[in-house]
């Protein structure tokens, strides 16, 4: 054809040179006009109603999906580089004193193999979008994200397609490109380390089903406490309750210690395990007047009533000699423990079927921890902490009922000072 427009154009009488170039231009724009009229046709009345017939109206998962990434638009990327390789032979010329135009065949048809190769890479890439994104809408809760295998297979095509087109442009074989890639492995292995440990933590962490989107985790080392937004192939993404943003490696959650909420949220019982340290000096076994006053208590009436019968059904076998030590005998604390035990098993918000939980711990220099160790029914953090603290509000105001008091540092720090002012007066 180049020969046809050469032709044409010497009828104007112009210089052979500048008409060649004239033509040649002429030529270019021809077949870019023919690719863009194919990329033009092809995505907006081919790809247009292919549309149309894979997705009906009911489908609106995968429409938006398609619709967001829009995969098939590259098709027309495709097809607009296949006619300009086939076209390029239209700049072939038999005339011997423009040779250069032959070499400017091969310059276009390299450029229509790479420009095909680019438009398959964008393609696959958006059709791994898609794969993501849809999976992302349709899977349960309990499924592990996929996006950081997506993300291997998008670093993997996108490799290769560097390799392809590299590998044209200097006019080598791929094989020969990949030994050479093959010797400097060393350093692809250093540029390419977190993207490693990142693909063997990710594997780790979906086959243990470690963390999911949506989890609430820990990790104390990092100093992490947050909602998970977003797991990839290199990094995780966690907003913390500070509302801060916190990113970690993906390896990260295999070297270090993570503490995964999602069991509390499965079985809808959030831990209590706080302790209320009672001081040692306030402990004594209940005199007449104390079990009276006590006796009162609705939840600890009928208790009181059958262990003092107990009681006293013991020590009258034994010879006690009227000392209590020598027998049985009710003390303030182990009624206030029984009192709490009671108290939890009538409130709604405190599930009976979990662990629960009065006990008490080992004495130290802060008195006697009597720890309660049950699970609310409400996981929501402000409702929890609510229930919480209504319960040692009214814990801790019931203590003065049982001649009991919270140990202090700063209290008998006050009775010392006390003490030493009335010496000195």
């Amino acid at each position: 054809m180049l020969d046809e427009v050469i032709r044409f154009y010497s009828f104007l009488g112009l210089n052979f040179e500048l008409t060649a170039i004239l033509s040649v231009f002429q030529v270019i724009l021809i077949i870019f006009g023919l690719a863009f009229i194919g990329y033009y046709l092809t995505k907006n009345y081919i790809i247009k109603q292919l549309r149309k017939t894979l997705f009906s109206k009911k489908d609106t998962t995968s429409s938006a999906v398609f619709q967001q990434y829009k995969p098939f638009d590259n098709v027309a990327h495709l097809v607009s580089s296949i006619i300009i390789y086939s076209l390029a032979d239209l700049m072939e010329t038999n005339d011997s004193s423009i040779t250069w135009v032959n070499e400017s065949i091969e310059w276009l048809e390299d450029g229509g193999i790479i420009y095909s190769i680019l438009a398959v890479i964008w393609f696959l890439l958006s059709l791994l979008n898609v794969s993501n994104s849809y999976y992302e809408r349709i899977k349960e809760s309990h499924q592990p994200s996929i996006k950081g295998y997506i993300q291997l297979v998008k670093i993997i095509v996108i490799m290769t397609a560097s390799v392809l087109i590299v590998s044209m442009l200097l006019d080598k074989s791929p094989m020969a490109f990949l030994t050479g890639i093959g010797a400097a492995s060393a350093i692809i292995i250093l540029v390419f380390k977190d993207t490693i440990l990142g693909f063997v933590a990710s594997v780790q962490v979906a086959s243990y089903d470690m963390v999911r989107v949506g989890d609430w985790i820990t990790i104390k080392q990092l100093q992490v406490d947050g909602d998970v937004e977003d797991v990839s192939l290199n990094t995780v993404k966690i907003r913390n309750f500070d509302k801060t943003v916190t990113t970690i490696p993906t390896a990260s959650l295999i070297t270090n210690g993570v503490q995964n909420w999602r069991g509390m949220e499965e079985t809808k019982g959030r831990r209590i395990k706080r302790a209320i340290n009672i001081d040692i000096k306030t402990i004594k076994f209940c005199d007449e007047a104390l079990l009276k006053k006590l006796s009162k208590i609705t939840n600890l009436t009928k208790y009181i009533k059958d262990v003092i019968k107990e009681i006293s059904l013991y020590n009258s076998k034994a010879n006690t000699q009227g000392e209590r030590l020598n027998g049985r005998a009710l003390t303030n604390i182990g009624l206030f423990r029984k009192y709490i035990y009671n108290y939890l098993k009538e409130n709604e918000y405190i599930r009976d079927d979990l662990t629960f939980l009065i006990r008490q711990l080992q004495p130290g220099q802060s008195g006697i921890p009597i720890e309660i160790y049950v699970f609310t029914n409400d996981i929501n953090w402000i409702n929890y902490e609510n229930i919480q603290s209504d319960i040692f509000d009214h814990l801790l105001a019931a203590l003065p009922e049982f001649e009991l008091a919270a140990f202090q540092i700063i209290s008998d720090t006050n009775n010392d000072l006390h003490s030493v002012v009335k010496k000195q007066v």
